[in-house]
């Protein structure tokens, strides 16, 4: 895997606080929930920005958000446009960010691990 050039964590930054605007301020659709941008990775090029988010609620939630993001994608990619100093904008794709239920499950298997061996410790005494 390539390592990120500074080039590219700049854009990305900029794009992500450009985004988390736009969003918050801009689009009006009630299904797009509450959207937090948590991360976004360019490619070498700077044509495709990878963007990361999380919304409050279920995963279903979670799935409505990304319709929103994914039908609005052009509109955001217009928005930027003036604030960026690129060639190209970057076209953009949406991922459902899942690091934080991730890391939760991880949390939740060592709980249950730990107890377990608690549980047979006590046992054996």
């Amino acid at each position: 895997m390539a390592v990120e050039t500074i080039r590219q964590k700049k854009l990305a930054d900029q794009i992500k606080k450009l985004i988390s605007v736009i969003v918050d301020r801009k689009i009006k659709d009630p299904n797009k929930g509450f959207i937090t941008i948590t991360h976004v990775k360019i490619s070498g090029d700077l044509r495709i920005a990878s963007v990361y988010f999380t919304a409050l609620g279920d995963r279903e939630a979670a799935e409505k958000s990304l319709e929103v993001l994914n039908r609005a994608k052009n509109f955001i990619r217009s928005e930027m446009a003036p604030h960026l100093k690129v060639r190209f904008i970057p076209e953009l794709r949406f991922f459902i960010d899942d690091t934080f239920e991730y890391a939760q499950r991880i949390e939740n298997l060592l709980k249950q691990i730990k107890k377990d061996q608690d549980e047979d410790n006590s046992g054996s005494k």
